[in-house]
């Protein structure tokens, strides 16, 4: 690849779709989570003797946000997009790792409702200094 690359990431607890941008093209790869949803029960409430299962589901986006951060290139600049805490979550580890291997790039968040691959494409073009051209009609 020759040029500028950056990368963007729409996540949620369900998937991630992973997008490196250039100017020249932009590469997708879409990762789905095995992380459970969230049992919400009417019955009594989670005891000692008696969990509600949020370690099981916590290894489950453990894994998923790993495999997520392998998919990252490390020299790119990130934009990272989602609807809730995963996305800052997620943020938060790339930091730390990043810091442990001595890495520097900005990396962005945003919250964000859902967002069609093409939304996502105009946020990372715009984040990495390359916004659309557009003209009005005539």
């Amino acid at each position: 690849m020759t040029g500028r690359h950056t990368t963007g990431v729409w996540m949620t607890a369900d998937s991630a779709t992973v997008l490196r941008w250039s100017p020249e093209f932009t590469v997708r790869h879409v990762i789905a989570s095995t992380v459970p949803g969230r049992h919400r029960a009417t019955g009594r409430p989670p005891t000692e003797e008696h969990p509600g299962g949020e370690g099981h589901r916590d290894e489950h986006m453990r894994v998923f946000l790993d495999q997520v951060a392998r998919a990252l290139p490390v020299d790119d600049d990130l934009l990272l997009v989602g609807d809730g805490e995963v996305v800052a979550h997620f943020a938060d580890q790339v930091r730390t790792e990043d810091d442990t291997h001595g890495r520097e790039r900005q990396i962005q968040v945003e919250k964000s409702g859902p967002i069609t691959e093409r939304q996502l494409v105009a946020r990372i073009r715009t984040f990495a200094g390359l916004p659309a051209k557009r003209s009005l009609p005539r």
